[in-house]
């Protein structure tokens, strides 16, 4: 009886403790649960206030480093606000600026931009005359071009195009170059993608869709400008945004870069087309000698002319050189398939002296071909003889004349 007893005792006490410890393990559940519904709570409560206190600086929110769908309007831009002092109707013709941009030792780069009106779909070129030039270069009337110059012509095509005078030339400071400052002209052709990279970033311009036209030494600079690591690229690891280049009478050594050197490392990166008059015998040998390497790829092409010419002259007065440019331009760069994305701009580039110029020779020629015929009207003028010459059907209303006696019959009654 007692071991029974003690057995009954030990299953009683065994019992309740597990009631008692299920009771404790609910009320702890329970007390988790309320401490975790609270914390929820709280965080929700916490996250509303942030979402609220942020709320004003929504509109902020893509200059702290979200990406960008599409170009953000930035009312600060200086050419536009240059723009706003022209009239519509001195600008109705196209119309370009005229600038200095600063380079990067402080020395300032006469330039022209000339804007598209397609926005971040355009494609754009940079013109880079040839030494001892300028930029006016691509202001004159060319042969093939029916009176345009060549920034005009592919302004009115849909690019958006930028010319700048060589440091020591044009309307800068004049100095003595030699190739010794070639480095500098690196420099120069570096800041001026950078003003580029600030006018697609405002959405002027698709930099993906960049083309370059140089003429004579100014085509072995460039070419060895495009393929030194960070030429014309904004961030670490992106591809150069140059996506054509076109070398009109490159020299076999223009300010001491070699173009064999330099063409067997562009073709296979850059769509090339080479030009030059076949009696322009250094330009013409330089370019047989990599004729071979350059077309192995579909889209290089060389160009010979029958011609002396060189440069400018080439490019102004050959028939066909500018077409040439154009249709080399307009497949390699129009037809790529790339949306605009921002760009970052770590060494922006500042300019200063703003002018608005119009067209005059894009709105003389327009007004060239509406004038034929308002100077035509005072023609018919002229033709007024021609009436005179219809002088033989006149006698024939001639008896008419004499059948005015009968108008006196009805007088007749009245005698």
């Amino acid at each position: 009886m007692p071991g029974v007893i003690r057995k009954d005792c030990f299953e009683v006490a065994t019992g309740g403790g597990i009631a008692m410890r299920i009771v404790r393990e609910f009320w702890v559940w329970k007390a988790v649960i309320v401490v975790a519904v609270s914390l929820g709570l709280i965080g929700t409560a916490l996250a509303q206030a942030q979402r609220t206190k942020r709320e004003p600086r929504k509109a902020n929110r893509e200059a702290a480093g979200a990406p960008l769908k599409k170009p953000r309007p930035d009312a600060a831009d200086p050419l536009a606000v240059g723009l706003g002092q022209m009239t519509k109707k001195a600008t109705a013709g196209g119309f370009h600026y005229t600038f200095h941009l600063k380079s990067y030792d402080g020395a300032p780069l006469a330039a022209s931009y000339y804007p598209a009106k397609s926005g971040p779909s355009a494609p754009v070129v940079m013109l880079v005359h040839e030494a001892g030039r300028s930029r006016k270069d691509f202001e004159d009337a060319v042969l093939d071009l029916k009176g345009q110059g060549l920034a005009e012509h592919l302004q009115g095509l849909g690019f958006a195009v930028l010319s700048y005078d060589l440091r020591g030339q044009g309307q800068n400071p004049r100095r003595p170059m030699s190739s010794g400052d070639r480095t500098l002209f690196i420099g120069d052709l570096q800041a001026a993608y950078f003003f580029l990279v600030d006018r697609h970033n405002r959405g002027d311009l698709n930099l993906t869709k960049l083309g370059i036209v140089a003429l004579g030494s100014s085509a072995n600079m460039v070419a060895a400008w495009a393929i030194q690591p960070g030429a014309a690229v904004t961030t670490e690891g992106r591809m150069s945004d140059v996506n054509a280049l076109v070398m009109v009478s490159p020299k076999p050594d223009g300010f001491g870069y070699i173009l064999g050197h330099l063409v067997n490392t562009l073709t296979p990166r850059i769509p090339l087309l080479l030009q030059a008059g076949e009696r322009d015998v250094p330009s013409k040998d330089a370019i047989q000698s990599v004729r071979a390497r350059v077309e192995r790829a579909r889209l290089n092409k060389i160009e010979l002319y029958p011609s002396s010419l060189q440069g400018y002259k080439l490019l102004r007065l050959e028939p066909k050189a500018a077409l040439g440019i154009v249709r080399f331009l307009d497949g390699t760069l129009k037809n790529r398939a790339v949306e605009w994305e921002p760009r970052y701009n770590l060494t922006p580039i500042s300019y200063s002296g703003i002018h608005v110029v119009a067209n005059t020779k894009t709105s003389s020629a327009a007004a060239k071909s509406k004038d034929v015929p308002a100077k035509a009207e005072p023609a018919p003028a002229k033709a007024a003889p021609a009436p005179a010459k219809a002088a033989p059907p006149d006698p024939k209303p001639a008896p008419a004349k004499e059948a005015a006696p009968p108008a006196p019959k009805p007088a007749a009654p009245g005698n």
